[in-house]
């Protein structure tokens, strides 16, 4: 009788050792790669770069400071390399080739229209014969993008073949008090003539390749005292 204790004794002994080895062995979590200085970098850079999110749920635009605007979207255009964009409005559609020969610009073009801030902008300033301009609204909201992205400003960078003409694509800027000639990045405006004067002021980052009409159209609607259309003429914009 004894020698049967003992016996089931040491088999529950026997799986309990079993369970309790096949558990550690469970619980031991596998080795995980060593991760590279780049990829670590990335992680880092993501984890810096994230957009903050406000308390109605709307994604803002990442912080950049304007030390980092170079760097930033370096690094942004090797990621993101289109050089199409395709912008909707009530009067059909215009479509435009970026200059690969402006990066910077070129970067944050796509950077801003893949992130949403050209939703719910419109075309602000129109001129027949002048310039379509656009990318600002009297939405608070969209102030409020521009500021959670820290107003970059990008530094001029003119191309010394390429004039304004019509169909081009320039970025905006302050005339007065910006002697260092910093561009807006949010605001672009559509040339409907050459426009000599401009020269060597705007930076021109692109061209219409379809869809002047349309351009022609935005410029006749009705404006107020500021060129600012009295109904507005919306955005929608993508890349490809």
């Amino acid at each position: 009788m004894n020698s049967k204790w003992c016996l089931l004794l040491l088999i529950g002994i026997f799986f309990s050792c079993k369970d309790t080895t096949d558990k550690s062995k469970q619980d031991t979590p596998e080795p995980q790669p060593e991760l590279s200085k780049e990829e670590k970098e990335e992680i880092t850079l993501a984890e810096f770069y994230a957009p903050p999110i406000t308390a109605d749920g709307d994604t803002l635009l990442s912080f950049i400071p304007q030390d980092s605007v170079i760097p930033f979207f370096t690094r942004y255009g090797k990621k993101n390399p289109e050089t199409r964009v395709r912008m909707k409005t009530k009067f059909g559609t215009i479509e435009m080739e970026l200059f690969e020969e402006t990066p910077i610009y070129r970067a944050s073009f796509v950077y801003l229209i893949k992130n949403g801030y050209y939703d719910g902008t419109v075309a602000h300033r129109v001129v027949p014969r002048f310039i379509v301009q656009a990318g600002d609204s009297d939405d608070p909201f969209t102030a409020t993008m521009r500021s959670s992205a820290g107003n970059y400003k990008l530094a001029p960078h003119f191309l010394p073949n390429v004039k304004h003409a019509y169909g081009t694509v320039s970025s905006a800027k302050e005339w007065e008090d910006n002697p260092e000639m910093w561009h807006n990045p949010f605001d672009f405006f559509i040339s409907l003539r050459a426009t000599d004067h401009l020269d060597g002021e705007h930076t021109i980052f692109g061209r219409v390749t379809s869809g002047m009409e349309v351009a022609e159209k935005i410029s006749q609607v009705e404006t107020d005292e500021g060129d600012w259309p009295i109904v507005d003429v919306y955005l929608d914009m993508s890349v490809y």
